[in-house]
Protein backbone atom coordinates (compact mmCIF):
# COMPACT_ATOMS: atom_id res chain seq x y z
CA UNK A 1 0.00 0.00 0.00
CA UNK A 2 1.39 3.31 -1.32
CA UNK A 3 0.76 6.49 1.01
CA UNK A 4 -0.53 10.01 1.04
CA UNK A 5 2.46 12.59 1.45
CA UNK A 6 0.37 15.84 3.53
CA UNK A 7 3.21 18.78 2.53
CA UNK A 8 1.38 21.91 4.42
CA UNK A 9 3.87 25.13 4.16
CA UNK A 10 3.70 28.15 5.53
CA UNK A 11 5.34 31.76 5.74
CA UNK A 12 5.68 32.62 9.06
CA UNK A 13 5.30 36.57 9.02
CA UNK A 14 1.69 35.73 7.68
CA UNK A 15 -1.12 34.58 10.47
CA UNK A 16 0.98 31.59 10.99
CA UNK A 17 -1.68 31.10 14.20
CA UNK A 18 -4.74 30.30 11.94
CA UNK A 19 -2.58 28.74 8.98
CA UNK A 20 -1.49 25.95 11.98
CA UNK A 21 -5.58 25.48 12.69
CA UNK A 22 -6.38 25.33 9.37
CA UNK A 23 -3.62 22.30 8.94
CA UNK A 24 -4.50 20.56 11.88
CA UNK A 25 -7.99 20.55 10.80
CA UNK A 26 -6.99 19.13 7.10
CA UNK A 27 -4.98 16.53 9.16
CA UNK A 28 -8.22 15.54 10.99
CA UNK A 29 -10.00 15.20 7.88
CA UNK A 30 -7.57 12.79 6.29
CA UNK A 31 -7.22 11.27 9.10
CA UNK A 32 -8.83 7.36 7.26
CA UNK A 33 -5.83 8.11 4.73
CA UNK A 34 -2.62 5.75 4.45
CA UNK A 35 -0.92 9.09 5.67
CA UNK A 36 2.65 10.81 5.73
CA UNK A 37 2.98 14.22 7.40
CA UNK A 38 5.03 16.29 9.47
CA UNK A 39 4.37 17.66 12.96
CA UNK A 40 4.07 21.24 12.22
CA UNK A 41 3.58 23.03 9.08
CA UNK A 42 7.36 23.62 7.08
CA UNK A 43 8.46 27.08 7.50
CA UNK A 44 11.40 27.37 5.09
CA UNK A 45 12.79 25.14 2.10
CA UNK A 46 15.15 23.86 4.75
CA UNK A 47 12.74 22.50 6.90
CA UNK A 48 10.74 21.21 4.01
CA UNK A 49 14.18 19.51 2.46
CA UNK A 50 15.19 18.25 5.70
CA UNK A 51 11.19 16.30 6.14
CA UNK A 52 11.55 15.01 2.38
CA UNK A 53 14.66 13.29 2.92
CA UNK A 54 13.82 12.06 6.54
CA UNK A 55 10.98 10.11 4.16
CA UNK A 56 12.77 8.96 1.10
CA UNK A 57 12.47 5.23 1.96
CA UNK A 58 8.50 5.62 1.84
CA UNK A 59 6.15 4.92 -1.14
CA UNK A 60 4.19 7.59 -1.76
CA UNK A 61 1.54 7.35 -4.72
CA UNK A 62 0.64 11.30 -3.91
CA UNK A 63 1.57 14.47 -2.12
CA UNK A 64 -0.89 17.49 -1.54
CA UNK A 65 0.86 20.02 -0.98
CA UNK A 66 -0.51 23.01 0.86
CA UNK A 67 -0.44 26.17 0.76
CA UNK A 68 -1.55 27.18 3.68
CA UNK A 69 0.04 30.98 3.55
CA UNK A 70 1.52 32.41 0.32
CA UNK A 71 5.05 30.53 -0.46
CA UNK A 72 7.08 31.15 -3.25
CA UNK A 73 7.95 28.76 -6.06
CA UNK A 74 11.38 27.63 -4.11
CA UNK A 75 8.58 24.80 -1.84
CA UNK A 76 7.00 23.45 -4.74
CA UNK A 77 10.54 23.24 -7.04
CA UNK A 78 12.08 21.21 -4.08
CA UNK A 79 8.95 18.65 -3.92
CA UNK A 80 8.98 18.39 -7.76
CA UNK A 81 13.02 17.73 -7.45
CA UNK A 82 12.29 15.11 -4.68
CA UNK A 83 9.62 13.95 -6.71
CA UNK A 84 9.49 14.75 -10.22
CA UNK A 85 6.53 12.41 -11.64
CA UNK A 86 4.91 12.12 -8.41
CA UNK A 87 1.16 13.58 -8.84
CA UNK A 88 0.28 16.24 -6.68
CA UNK A 89 -2.81 18.28 -5.52
CA UNK A 90 -2.05 21.48 -4.58
CA UNK A 91 -4.61 22.70 -2.31
CA UNK A 92 -4.81 26.28 -0.52
CA UNK A 93 -7.44 27.43 2.04
CA UNK A 94 -9.62 30.98 1.01
CA UNK A 95 -8.33 34.19 2.74
CA UNK A 96 -10.40 34.88 6.01
CA UNK A 97 -9.95 39.01 6.39
CA UNK A 98 -11.40 41.23 4.12
CA UNK A 99 -10.43 45.26 4.76
CA UNK A 100 -7.34 44.94 6.69
CA UNK A 101 -4.39 42.44 7.43
CA UNK A 102 -3.84 39.96 4.62
CA UNK A 103 -3.55 37.00 6.90
CA UNK A 104 -2.68 34.42 4.32
CA UNK A 105 -2.24 35.36 0.65
CA UNK A 106 -2.84 31.64 0.12
CA UNK A 107 -4.15 32.29 -3.30
CA UNK A 108 -1.38 33.93 -4.90
CA UNK A 109 0.42 30.78 -3.24
CA UNK A 110 -1.25 28.25 -4.98
CA UNK A 111 -1.04 30.46 -8.64
CA UNK A 112 2.58 30.47 -7.90
CA UNK A 113 2.89 26.80 -7.31
CA UNK A 114 0.52 25.58 -10.48
CA UNK A 115 2.50 28.00 -12.09
CA UNK A 116 5.96 26.51 -11.69
CA UNK A 117 4.29 22.73 -12.24
CA UNK A 118 3.07 23.63 -15.37
CA UNK A 119 6.81 24.76 -16.41
CA UNK A 120 7.93 21.27 -15.50
CA UNK A 121 5.31 19.23 -16.93
CA UNK A 122 4.58 17.91 -13.76
CA UNK A 123 0.75 16.79 -13.66
CA UNK A 124 -1.18 18.37 -11.05
CA UNK A 125 -4.84 18.56 -9.79
CA UNK A 126 -5.87 21.63 -7.76
CA UNK A 127 -8.90 23.09 -5.59
CA UNK A 128 -9.30 26.55 -3.30
CA UNK A 129 -11.25 25.78 -0.72
CA UNK A 130 -11.77 24.87 3.55
CA UNK A 131 -10.86 21.68 4.55
CA UNK A 132 -14.23 21.70 5.93
CA UNK A 133 -15.98 22.35 2.44
CA UNK A 134 -18.10 19.22 0.72
CA UNK A 135 -16.30 20.40 -2.68
CA UNK A 136 -12.37 20.32 -0.93
CA UNK A 137 -13.22 17.11 0.88
CA UNK A 138 -14.67 15.44 -2.56
CA UNK A 139 -11.67 16.63 -4.62
CA UNK A 140 -9.28 15.04 -1.95
CA UNK A 141 -11.12 11.78 -2.15
CA UNK A 142 -11.18 11.27 -5.57
CA UNK A 143 -7.30 12.26 -6.13
CA UNK A 144 -6.34 10.10 -3.04
CA UNK A 145 -8.20 6.96 -4.88
CA UNK A 146 -7.13 7.69 -8.03
CA UNK A 147 -3.15 8.25 -7.32
CA UNK A 148 -3.69 4.79 -5.29
CA UNK A 149 -5.49 2.91 -8.09
CA UNK A 150 -2.17 4.03 -10.29
CA UNK A 151 0.02 2.80 -7.66
CA UNK A 152 -1.75 -0.04 -7.87
CA UNK A 153 -1.75 -0.61 -11.83
CA UNK A 154 1.60 -0.16 -11.24
CA UNK A 155 2.49 -3.07 -9.18
CA UNK A 156 -0.63 -5.01 -10.83
CA UNK A 157 0.42 -8.61 -12.61
CA UNK A 158 -2.80 -10.32 -14.76
CA UNK A 159 -2.07 -13.99 -14.64
CA UNK A 160 -3.15 -15.11 -18.54
CA UNK A 161 -3.90 -18.87 -18.90
CA UNK A 162 -3.83 -20.16 -22.08
CA UNK A 163 -4.34 -18.06 -25.30
CA UNK A 164 -7.81 -16.11 -26.34
CA UNK A 165 -10.38 -18.69 -28.59
CA UNK A 166 -11.07 -18.64 -32.05
CA UNK A 167 -11.99 -15.26 -33.18
CA UNK A 168 -11.55 -13.27 -29.74
CA UNK A 169 -8.63 -10.93 -31.30
CA UNK A 170 -9.96 -7.91 -28.48
CA UNK A 171 -8.80 -10.39 -25.85
CA UNK A 172 -5.23 -10.05 -26.64
CA UNK A 173 -2.88 -7.36 -25.59
CA UNK A 174 0.71 -6.00 -26.17
CA UNK A 175 2.38 -6.23 -23.16
CA UNK A 176 4.84 -3.45 -23.75
CA UNK A 177 1.82 -0.92 -24.19
CA UNK A 178 0.31 -2.41 -20.90
CA UNK A 179 3.14 -2.27 -19.11
CA UNK A 180 4.04 1.53 -20.65
CA UNK A 181 0.43 2.81 -19.91
CA UNK A 182 -0.39 1.25 -16.69
CA UNK A 183 3.25 -0.05 -15.58
CA UNK A 184 0.62 -3.96 -15.64
CA UNK A 185 3.06 -7.23 -16.02
CA UNK A 186 1.58 -10.26 -17.17
CA UNK A 187 2.49 -13.49 -16.15
CA UNK A 188 1.58 -16.44 -18.79
CA UNK A 189 0.60 -20.19 -18.09
CA UNK A 190 -0.12 -22.77 -20.72
CA UNK A 191 -3.43 -24.31 -20.08
CA UNK A 192 -2.98 -27.86 -20.92
CA UNK A 193 -0.43 -27.78 -17.97
CA UNK A 194 -2.76 -26.01 -15.89
CA UNK A 195 -5.02 -28.70 -16.57
CA UNK A 196 -2.69 -31.21 -15.41
CA UNK A 197 -1.74 -29.70 -12.70
CA UNK A 198 -5.60 -29.24 -11.29
CA UNK A 199 -6.30 -32.60 -11.87
CA UNK A 200 -3.27 -33.53 -9.60
CA UNK A 201 -4.73 -31.95 -6.71
CA UNK A 202 -5.59 -34.01 -3.32
CA UNK A 203 -8.74 -33.25 -1.00
CA UNK A 204 -7.19 -31.41 1.21
CA UNK A 205 -5.78 -29.50 -0.93
CA UNK A 206 -9.15 -27.95 -2.60
CA UNK A 207 -11.33 -28.76 0.44
CA UNK A 208 -11.59 -25.07 1.16
CA UNK A 209 -12.91 -24.39 -2.06
CA UNK A 210 -15.76 -26.97 -1.87
CA UNK A 211 -16.75 -26.01 1.20
CA UNK A 212 -16.97 -22.04 -0.42
CA UNK A 213 -18.97 -23.44 -3.20
CA UNK A 214 -21.59 -25.50 -1.26
CA UNK A 215 -22.37 -22.44 0.90
CA UNK A 216 -22.76 -20.55 -2.23
CA UNK A 217 -24.61 -22.81 -4.60
CA UNK A 218 -28.14 -23.81 -4.62
CA UNK A 219 -28.39 -27.58 -5.27
CA UNK A 220 -24.32 -28.44 -6.10
CA UNK A 221 -24.08 -31.77 -6.49
CA UNK A 222 -21.00 -31.82 -4.06
CA UNK A 223 -19.62 -35.58 -5.02
CA UNK A 224 -19.90 -34.83 -8.59
CA UNK A 225 -17.29 -35.39 -11.05
CA UNK A 226 -17.46 -32.04 -12.68
CA UNK A 227 -17.82 -30.40 -9.10
CA UNK A 228 -14.35 -31.46 -8.01
CA UNK A 229 -13.23 -30.72 -11.39
CA UNK A 230 -14.12 -26.95 -11.23
CA UNK A 231 -12.65 -26.72 -7.40
CA UNK A 232 -9.19 -27.88 -8.15
CA UNK A 233 -8.96 -25.72 -10.89
CA UNK A 234 -10.01 -22.97 -8.37
CA UNK A 235 -7.64 -24.20 -6.24
CA UNK A 236 -4.96 -24.37 -8.85
CA UNK A 237 -5.76 -20.67 -9.82
CA UNK A 238 -6.08 -19.36 -6.25
CA UNK A 239 -2.40 -21.21 -5.65
CA UNK A 240 -1.24 -19.41 -8.97
CA UNK A 241 -2.58 -15.72 -7.65
CA UNK A 242 -0.28 -16.55 -4.19
CA UNK A 243 2.75 -17.60 -5.65
CA UNK A 244 3.00 -14.69 -8.31
CA UNK A 245 1.12 -12.62 -6.79
CA UNK A 246 -1.67 -12.02 -9.25
CA UNK A 247 -4.03 -9.54 -8.85
CA UNK A 248 -6.37 -10.42 -11.83
CA UNK A 249 -6.83 -13.18 -13.99
CA UNK A 250 -8.11 -13.49 -17.54
CA UNK A 251 -7.96 -17.26 -19.09
CA UNK A 252 -9.04 -19.33 -21.75
CA UNK A 253 -12.21 -20.94 -21.27
CA UNK A 254 -13.98 -22.88 -24.36
CA UNK A 255 -13.79 -25.38 -25.87
CA UNK A 256 -11.05 -26.48 -24.16
CA UNK A 257 -12.46 -26.56 -20.64
CA UNK A 258 -15.33 -28.73 -22.20
CA UNK A 259 -13.33 -30.80 -24.41
CA UNK A 260 -10.38 -31.41 -22.47
CA UNK A 261 -10.96 -30.97 -19.00
CA UNK A 262 -14.51 -32.00 -18.32
CA UNK A 263 -15.98 -29.43 -16.75
CA UNK A 264 -18.04 -25.97 -17.67
CA UNK A 265 -15.42 -22.95 -16.64
CA UNK A 266 -18.35 -20.75 -15.31
CA UNK A 267 -18.43 -22.09 -11.48
CA UNK A 268 -14.23 -21.11 -11.36
CA UNK A 269 -14.51 -17.82 -12.68
CA UNK A 270 -17.70 -17.38 -10.93
CA UNK A 271 -16.31 -18.32 -7.29
CA UNK A 272 -12.48 -16.34 -8.35
CA UNK A 273 -14.33 -13.47 -9.09
CA UNK A 274 -16.14 -13.63 -5.70
CA UNK A 275 -13.18 -14.07 -3.65
CA UNK A 276 -11.73 -10.58 -5.15
CA UNK A 277 -9.74 -11.84 -7.70
CA UNK A 278 -11.40 -10.27 -10.61
CA UNK A 279 -11.45 -13.29 -13.47
CA UNK A 280 -12.19 -12.79 -17.52
CA UNK A 281 -13.49 -15.32 -19.72
CA UNK A 282 -12.38 -16.09 -23.25
CA UNK A 283 -8.86 -14.45 -22.13
CA UNK A 284 -9.68 -10.80 -22.45
CA UNK A 285 -6.72 -9.24 -20.99
CA UNK A 286 -8.52 -5.79 -20.91
CA UNK A 287 -11.39 -6.73 -19.49
CA UNK A 288 -9.82 -8.40 -16.62
CA UNK A 289 -8.15 -4.79 -16.46
CA UNK A 290 -10.67 -3.21 -16.60
CA UNK A 291 -12.61 -5.35 -13.26
CA UNK A 292 -9.87 -4.67 -11.45
CA UNK A 293 -9.66 -0.98 -11.58
CA UNK A 294 -13.30 -1.18 -10.26
CA UNK A 295 -12.87 -3.68 -7.84
CA UNK A 296 -10.54 -1.05 -6.64
CA UNK A 297 -12.33 1.68 -7.20
CA UNK A 298 -14.47 0.42 -4.02
CA UNK A 299 -14.15 0.65 -0.48
CA UNK A 300 -14.81 -3.01 0.12
CA UNK A 301 -13.11 -4.28 -3.07
CA UNK A 302 -16.50 -5.24 -4.57
CA UNK A 303 -17.28 -8.42 -6.72
CA UNK A 304 -17.39 -7.01 -10.35
CA UNK A 305 -19.31 -8.72 -13.53
CA UNK A 306 -17.80 -9.08 -16.88
CA UNK A 307 -20.63 -9.36 -19.28
CA UNK A 308 -21.12 -9.49 -23.26
CA UNK A 309 -24.01 -6.75 -23.87
CA UNK A 310 -26.46 -9.11 -25.44
CA UNK A 311 -29.63 -7.31 -26.05
CA UNK A 312 -31.86 -3.96 -25.94
CA UNK A 313 -35.23 -2.80 -25.33
CA UNK A 314 -36.14 0.03 -26.37
CA UNK A 315 -39.66 -0.08 -24.16
CA UNK A 316 -37.92 0.29 -21.43
CA UNK A 317 -34.74 1.76 -22.37
CA UNK A 318 -32.73 -1.07 -21.03
CA UNK A 319 -29.63 -3.24 -22.29
CA UNK A 320 -28.86 -6.98 -21.04
CA UNK A 321 -25.19 -7.74 -19.69
CA UNK A 322 -25.11 -11.69 -19.58
CA UNK A 323 -22.33 -14.08 -19.72
CA UNK A 324 -21.97 -17.75 -17.77
CA UNK A 325 -20.47 -16.78 -15.10
CA UNK A 326 -21.00 -13.97 -11.99
CA UNK A 327 -19.25 -13.79 -8.32
CA UNK A 328 -22.05 -15.11 -6.18
CA UNK A 329 -22.30 -11.42 -3.98
CA UNK A 330 -24.01 -9.98 -7.22
CA UNK A 331 -26.70 -12.30 -6.90
CA UNK A 332 -30.18 -11.18 -6.67
CA UNK A 333 -30.94 -12.83 -2.90
CA UNK A 334 -34.58 -13.22 -4.11
CA UNK A 335 -33.56 -16.06 -6.53
CA UNK A 336 -30.38 -16.95 -4.81
CA UNK A 337 -27.59 -18.71 -7.24
CA UNK A 338 -28.46 -22.12 -8.42
CA UNK A 339 -25.54 -24.91 -9.43
CA UNK A 340 -26.80 -25.68 -13.40
CA UNK A 341 -25.56 -26.92 -16.31
CA UNK A 342 -23.73 -24.33 -19.34
CA UNK A 343 -26.48 -23.00 -21.21
CA UNK A 344 -25.07 -24.34 -24.60
CA UNK A 345 -22.75 -27.27 -23.86
CA UNK A 346 -25.09 -28.71 -20.99
CA UNK A 347 -22.09 -29.47 -18.93
CA UNK A 348 -22.39 -28.54 -15.12
CA UNK A 349 -20.95 -26.51 -13.18
CA UNK A 350 -22.19 -23.22 -14.18
CA UNK A 351 -24.28 -20.89 -12.16
CA UNK A 352 -28.28 -19.31 -12.90
CA UNK A 353 -28.33 -16.44 -11.47
CA UNK A 354 -29.62 -12.77 -12.05
CA UNK A 355 -27.85 -9.73 -11.00
CA UNK A 356 -29.27 -7.68 -7.90
CA UNK A 357 -30.80 -4.60 -8.58
CA UNK A 358 -29.22 -0.96 -7.79
CA UNK A 359 -27.14 1.52 -9.67
CA UNK A 360 -23.93 0.66 -11.32
CA UNK A 361 -21.10 1.90 -14.04
CA UNK A 362 -19.76 0.17 -16.68
CA UNK A 363 -16.30 0.54 -17.53
CA UNK A 364 -14.57 -1.09 -20.62
CA UNK A 365 -10.45 -0.29 -21.15
CA UNK A 366 -10.46 0.08 -24.75
CA UNK A 367 -7.52 -0.78 -27.06
CA UNK A 368 -7.09 0.25 -30.80
CA UNK A 369 -4.93 1.43 -33.17
CA UNK A 370 -4.59 5.16 -32.11
CA UNK A 371 -3.82 3.51 -28.58
CA UNK A 372 -6.03 3.28 -24.98
CA UNK A 373 -9.18 5.05 -23.60
CA UNK A 374 -11.69 4.70 -21.11
CA UNK A 375 -15.09 3.89 -22.13
CA UNK A 376 -17.99 4.83 -19.25
CA UNK A 377 -21.46 4.73 -19.12
CA UNK A 378 -23.46 4.06 -16.17
CA UNK A 379 -27.45 2.86 -15.65
CA UNK A 380 -29.54 1.03 -13.01
CA UNK A 381 -29.98 -2.88 -12.94
CA UNK A 382 -33.57 -3.65 -12.55
CA UNK A 383 -34.79 -6.07 -9.96
CA UNK A 384 -36.45 -8.79 -12.66
CA UNK A 385 -35.92 -12.19 -13.05
CA UNK A 386 -32.83 -13.74 -15.12
CA UNK A 387 -33.08 -12.63 -18.84
CA UNK A 388 -31.20 -15.97 -20.16
CA UNK A 389 -29.97 -19.31 -19.00
CA UNK A 390 -26.45 -17.97 -17.24
CA UNK A 391 -26.14 -14.91 -15.33
CA UNK A 392 -27.21 -11.71 -16.53
CA UNK A 393 -28.73 -8.60 -15.35
CA UNK A 394 -31.62 -6.07 -17.40
CA UNK A 395 -29.79 -2.36 -16.85
CA UNK A 396 -31.84 0.67 -17.46
CA UNK A 397 -29.19 3.03 -19.05
CA UNK A 398 -28.85 7.08 -18.01
CA UNK A 399 -28.09 7.16 -22.08
CA UNK A 400 -30.37 6.17 -25.01
CA UNK A 401 -29.70 2.32 -25.80
CA UNK A 402 -30.34 2.69 -29.15
CA UNK A 403 -27.56 5.55 -29.51
CA UNK A 404 -25.53 3.97 -26.93
CA UNK A 405 -25.44 0.88 -29.04
CA UNK A 406 -24.48 2.84 -31.94
CA UNK A 407 -22.18 4.26 -31.09
CA UNK A 408 -20.19 1.41 -29.66
CA UNK A 409 -20.70 -0.34 -32.75
CA UNK A 410 -19.35 2.47 -34.55
CA UNK A 411 -16.28 2.98 -32.69
CA UNK A 412 -15.43 -0.33 -32.39
CA UNK A 413 -15.97 -1.11 -29.03
CA UNK A 414 -15.26 -4.85 -27.26
CA UNK A 415 -18.38 -6.60 -26.65
CA UNK A 416 -17.20 -7.37 -22.91
CA UNK A 417 -17.98 -4.64 -20.36
CA UNK A 418 -16.90 -4.76 -16.43
CA UNK A 419 -19.51 -3.55 -14.30
CA UNK A 420 -19.68 -2.51 -10.31
CA UNK A 421 -22.52 -1.30 -7.94
CA UNK A 422 -22.35 2.52 -7.59
CA UNK A 423 -21.40 5.60 -9.44
CA UNK A 424 -17.77 5.96 -10.26
CA UNK A 425 -18.19 7.97 -13.30
CA UNK A 426 -15.85 11.03 -11.59
CA UNK A 427 -13.22 8.70 -10.32
CA UNK A 428 -12.76 6.86 -13.61
CA UNK A 429 -12.15 10.33 -15.24
CA UNK A 430 -10.05 11.66 -12.39
CA UNK A 431 -7.79 8.19 -13.02
CA UNK A 432 -7.90 8.73 -16.77
CA UNK A 433 -6.60 11.88 -16.18
CA UNK A 434 -3.27 10.41 -14.58
CA UNK A 435 -2.62 8.05 -16.62
CA UNK A 436 -2.63 10.61 -19.52
CA UNK A 437 -5.15 8.41 -20.96
CA UNK A 438 -8.57 9.85 -22.70
CA UNK A 439 -12.23 9.13 -20.90
CA UNK A 440 -15.21 8.85 -22.76
CA UNK A 441 -18.13 9.40 -21.18
CA UNK A 442 -21.78 8.25 -22.09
Amino acid sequence: MSNLLYLPVVRRKFDAATAEQIMQTTLKKLADYDLIAPKEALGDPSELGDFLSSIQNESVAGIIFHNTTFTDAEFIQMVHRYYPTTPILLLAPCEPSIHGWLRLNALTGIISSGNYLVSQHHDFEHIYGNPDEPAVAHKIASFAKAVQIKADLNDLNIGVVGTYPPGFFFSDADAAELKHHFGTTLKHYEIDTAFDQAAALTPDQYQDQLDYAIAHFEGLDADGDETIRFVKFATLMRQYQQRDQLGALASRCWPDFFDKYHSAPGAVWSQLSDQQLPTAMECDIHGALSMYILQQMTQQRDAVFLGDLSSMDLSDNTLTTWHDYGAYSLANPKYGVEASVHPNRKVPVSPQMVLKPGEVTFLRVHYNADGYQLIVTKGTVLDTEAQFNGASGRVQMDQPVATLVDQFVEHGYESHFAVVYGDYVADIVALGKLLKIETVVY
